[in-house]
């Protein structure tokens, strides 16, 4: 089990938003928000705002924390792009330092290899991976690979066609698992000395139209933990160099529910014995306890997120607080971590900010 740190007395958020409506967002966001957030009181009191880009939804931070990429949520033709932006986290002082089209339509989702040498931008709609190399200070060098994804799901109204959603590196640097939500697909990928190798080395089928959307990585880098979008569930997957095989499914919804939800991001504790995933519509943070060696998933509880739709969530390093953004609702909550038992209570008031989707710790 990872070592926690004491938390410190006040953190930096850094949130993206949606800025244009889309057709299924009405979008009331300003761009990308700094904000700070009190660990005494849970109050969240605004920085900056960075008002430049056009649907800057999701972030993802290089080490050091001096550097930001962003994706521009958008249809190719209206300009999709990842930005890499100068970040001051004291001052929240930010500047565009490059542009990159991202070859495709609405990229969702941004992030970084362990080395800081490429970015991977996930467009959904398209179901495509863009992967971007960086130079020496974390700036798009231009040379990209495209790699665009075949197949369609069981869904036709949501399955039609690949929706990449996620892409992530392994802990070890060596490959990236690509989430494709249109194929119930995840894709394994080797990293070299090119940018990706543009066939899979391994794919895994989840099961039918659950639409696989995040993942993220036990502390030991042993298990993958997978949310799916329609399924409304998290699995576990043992993972290593030659399988990633299914351990154990648990539902994100309690017994009974019978109204419309559906599943965004999850999230392991820094202490590697929680996984958190949100619930859209049920409008919660679910809790897990997983099992260490046997990879089974216990429901813990379901905690209001005090919103709508709650996109994304954060957990703190210290592994103290979480923070949703809540992104119909309009508004940020910030919840306390029980050490103990993983539950979560509400700290402070909500901080109202239009469509949050991203949050991040800095």
């Amino acid at each position: 089990m990872a070592e926690q740190t004491t938390p410190p007395d006040a953190f930096t958020l850094i949130v993206g938003s949606y800025t244009h409506s889309l057709p299924h967002v009405a979008a009331r966001g300003q761009g990308i928000s700094v904000l700070r957030l009190s660990a005494d009181t849970g109050r969240i009191t605004p920085v900056s705002c960075f008002t430049e880009l056009r649907n800057p939804t999701y972030l993802a931070l290089a080490a050091g924390h001096r550097m930001l990429y962003a994706v521009e949520e958008l249809l190719e033709t209206d300009g999709a792009s990842a930005v890499a932006l100068s970040l001051d986290p004291r001052t929240g002082d930010m500047e565009v330092l490059a542009r990159v089209g991202a070859a495709g339509d609405c990229p969702c989702h941004v992030s970084l290899d362990r080395d800081g040498r490429r970015i991977f931008v996930s467009n959904y709609v398209s179901g495509n991976l863009l992967t971007c190399a960086l130079d020496a200070a974390g700036v798009p060098t231009g040379v990209a690979t495209n790699l665009q994804r075949r197949g369609t799901g069981p869904n036709e109204s949501r399955q039609e066609g690949p929706h990449v959603h996620q892409a992530t590196v392994t802990p070890d640097g060596s490959k990236v698992l690509v989430c494709d939500a249109g194929t119930d697909e995840i894709a394994r990928h080797a990293i070299g000395r090119t940018l990706i190798d543009p066939l899979p080395d391994l794919v895994v089928k989840t099961k039918g139209s659950h639409m696989p959307r995040h993942l993220a990585f036990s502390i030991d880098a042993t298990k993958v933990f997978v949310v799916h979008e329609l399924g409304c569930s998290v699995s576990c997957y043992a993972y290593s160099d030659t399988e990633i095989r299914l351990l154990d499914e648990a539902p994100t919804l309690p017994d009974g529910f019978e109204g419309h939800s559906a599943c965004a991001a999850i999230r392991v504790h820094p202490g590697g014995r929680f996984v958190y995933a949100s619930n859209r519509g049920h409008d919660t943070i679910a809790a897990f306890e997983a099992d260490p060696v046997e990879g089974s998933l216990k429901r813990l509880g379901w905690y209001s997120t005090r919103g709508a739709a709650p996109r994304d969530f954060a957990i703190d390093p210290s592994g103290h607080y979480l923070v949703a953004a809540n992104q119909d609702g309009h508004c940020l909550s910030v919840f306390s971590i029980d050490q103990d038992d993983g539950a979560l209570t509400p700290v402070g008031e909500t901080y109202e900010t239009g469509s949050p989707v991203c949050v991040l710790f800095a």
